[in-house]
């Protein structure tokens, strides 16, 4: 396949030993420096199954697909093979990897971009679908709140199709994947839609408030700083706190408040459990809504 799409892997080995080595013509805007393996061996043919179905799907009508971090553009090369009315518009941030392919298919109908998602892109190509192999970060929330186009993805790092999970409303399979992977498929998302918990996650994580009230059976509070989110099915969200060292399901009855709200002695506590300090040899844990609070060590003490 890559002989017939004029993709030369020993090439891209080559400039991507380059990347490995640090020897990029600009550093600031390499994303994901020295891709992992998989990455760089997405499969040709996997890219003309995906293409063959957006082509069967769309009845052969001219098609646009925003392809977000490119790479190499393997995509564009396999629609400009065998698919004339299929345009890909690739945006690839590290400059070596576009380059590629802009020198081979540059005067070819489809579009490159060295650069970063932008709400530019969509709204000048207004993309019918947009293809992802993305890790689940920063970059791909900014991400979702552009894009209302249909996603095919396939898995990055493990999180990315329950992700988009959370963001569309209908997902289903959309080609089953010849390079073996943990998840074996690609997928097709539509109808954008929040679930309910990222709704709620969102609220919590954009509040000034520093502290979240866990509701257990008896309430405490945990710091937001260090809070991290993994999506998993069935709109359900795990989160990993760093204040105090705990992993929970996240719930959309959490409450935020400010620590400066309190009273004066468990601010006093909170302050002294950020800092780390121990108390009779012991980190403190769970600060209760009540004063008192947990040690390490399981003891319960009330706030001097």
């Amino acid at each position: 396949m890559a002989k017939i799409v004029g993709f030369d892997l020993n090439k891209v080995s080559e400039i991507e030993s380059q990347l490995n080595n640090g020897h990029s013509q600009d550093q600031g805007n390499l994303y994901l420096q020295g891709l992992k393996e998989e990455a760089i061996n997405t499969s040709l043919l996997d890219f003309y199954e995906i293409l063959k179905e957006v082509h069967s799907r769309s009845n052969g009508e001219e098609v646009t697909i925003c392809d977000i971090g490119a790479s190499y553009c393997k995509m564009a090369f396999v629609a400009q093979a065998f698919f004339p009315k299929i345009t890909i518009v690739s945006i690839e941030p590290v400059k070596e990897r576009i380059d590629y392919a802009i020198n081979i298919l540059d005067s070819s109908k489809h579009i490159f971009f060295n650069d970063y998602f932008r709400k530019t892109h969509v709204e000048k190509y207004r993309p019918d679908y947009i293809f992802l192999y993305f890790p689940v970060c920063d970059a791909l929330e900014e991400i979702l709140e552009i894009i209302d186009s249909p996603i095919i993805a396939i898995e990055a790092h493990g999180q990315l199709i329950n992700r988009l999970g959370h963001a569309y409303k209908h997902k289903e399979v959309f080609t089953k994947l010849i390079m073996p992977r943990h998840n074996p498929m690609s997928y097709f998302f539509s109808k954008r839609r929040d679930s309910e918990a990222i709704v709620s996650l969102n609220r919590i994580s954009s509040s000034a408030d520093d502290l979240m009230i866990i509701n257990d059976r008896k309430p405490w509070f945990a710091d937001k700083e260090g809070l991290r989110a993994y999506f998993d099915e069935e709109e359900k969200i795990t989160i990993e706190l760093q204040n105090p060292p705990r992993t929970i399901y996240f719930s959309d009855n959490l409450e935020t408040i400010k620590s400066s709200e309190l009273d004066t002695n468990v601010q006093q506590i909170i302050s002294m459990r950020r800092e780390g300090k121990q108390i009779d040899g012991c980190y403190i844990r769970k600060i209760f809504v009540d004063g008192s609070f947990e040690l390490s060590s399981g003891e319960i003490k009330k706030a001097p």
